[in-house]
């Protein structure tokens, strides 16, 4: 018997011992849950099938670098997977600790991306999101002398993917995330984009005309202080509101002449009007982070943007080249990495494409890409 097994049956004892003799006080369910909570204890220090799981779920152990990559031939070859992590107990030289060695980072890509039905299975999940730029990006006449202001740009690559695309003067982009600003900035310093300076700043989206105010070297003295672009690739459902942000933009847009691109989320359908079902509602897309509000329908997104003062709008529904596209990823993924992920990690991805495959099916929500020009400034008068 190991030592953590003996620990394990001596809090399992210990407990049983409190819960056969409990006090007059102590009532028969406080001991049956100290009974289960002796045992879970016992689990987690203990050398049994179920502590390692148990370890990783509460993060008290770190998963032993042999079992990262038997656990990628456990997805593909299950009964030899589970031979092999048998036999960890002898002694190796080098075992699977070069899985880390075969890792190949190719950017921090964060959008739903843009799918090829046909090619879904191969398709590489950067791929499809620099499909999603150009798709939002295309045909909004972006010339050498154009400033784009890019609005939630991730950790960057979409940035620099623009300026590779279509090499306007200028990308000015924010977040109100620093974390992902900092890897953006890394990305931003090692890679050349020849005729685009990029810039990059923590900043509210639903305040962009005090972010203009509030940092002075955003545009050269020979110009006037607006944009030519303001793009928001897969985001503008998130911002609160989103009403508030197409008037911002607008205001921070060039008239007659400035252009908005988004990559975003709509109804597709009226939402519940029971009490019941309108409280889950909101409650998904509260999880969510997006807020109750921005979910409307066709008609109230396209006043939206009109009342912010654009014309020429364009919205073009392409949900059936993501949702679908995107879970599928997602299961490939899991099934390829295996325990390379925290179970955390992995099950919050599980569940998210068991949502897109809904969507997917249900037809719940519209991904629209939308085009717009500014209108003319209103008269003061």
């Amino acid at each position: 018997m190991s030592n953590r097994l003996a620990v394990f049956a001596v809090v399992v004892a210990g407990l049983s011992l409190y819960t056969v003799y409990p006090s007059d006080q102590r009532s028969f369910l406080t001991s049956l849950s100290t009974l289960l909570l002796g045992f879970l204890i016992g689990l987690i220090v203990a050398e049994t099938p179920l502590a390692s799981p148990i370890q990783e779920l509460c993060g008290l152990t770190s998963r032993h670098p042999d079992k990262v990559g038997l656990d990628i031939i456990h997805a593909s070859q299950e009964h030899e997977g589970k031979t092999a992590k048998k036999q960890l107990d002898q002694r190796v030289m080098y075992g699977l600790q070069h899985a880390f060695l075969n890792l190949e980072v190719t950017g921090w890509w964060f959008n739903m991306g843009l799918w090829d039905r046909e090619r879904v299975p191969t398709m590489r999940f950067q791929d499809a999101c620099r499909a999603l730029v150009e798709k939002v990006t295309s045909h909004l006449d972006i010339t050498s002398s154009s400033h784009i202001l890019d609005v939630g740009f991730g950790c960057g690559d979409q940035d620099v993917y623009m300026a590779q695309l279509h090499k306007p003067a200028r990308i000015t982009g924010i977040t109100i995330e620093p974390i992902q600003h900092h890897a953006a900035q890394d990305l931003v310093k090692r890679t050349p984009t020849p005729g685009t300076d990029i810039h990059l700043y923590v900043a509210d989206a639903s305040k962009l005309p005090q972010f203009l105010e509030s940092t002075p070297d955003l545009f050269t003295p020979s110009t006037d202080r607006l944009f030519s672009h303001v793009v928001s690739i897969d985001s503008a459902y998130h911002y609160n509101t989103r009403a508030a942000f197409l008037k911002n933009a607008a205001q921070v847009l060039q008239p007659n002449t400035g252009r908005l691109a988004l990559a975003d989320m709509i109804l597709a359908k009226p939402p519940p009007t029971s009490g019941l079902g309108l409280s889950i509602f909101k409650t998904v897309f509260n999880a969510m982070e997006v807020p109750y509000v921005n979910m409307t329908m066709m008609d109230q997104y396209r006043q939206d943007l009109e009342d912010a003062g654009f014309i020429d709008i364009e919205i073009e529904c392409i949900e059936d080249n993501v949702f679908s596209g995107l879970a599928n990823h997602i299961e490939n993924q899991t099934s390829r990495f295996g325990g390379m992920v925290g179970p955390g990690v992995k099950w919050t991805y599980l569940a998210l494409a068991k949502g897109l495959w809904w969507l997917d099916r249900s037809k719940w929500l519209h991904f629209v890409v939308v085009r717009a020009r500014n209108g003319p400034r209103p008269s003061s008068s």
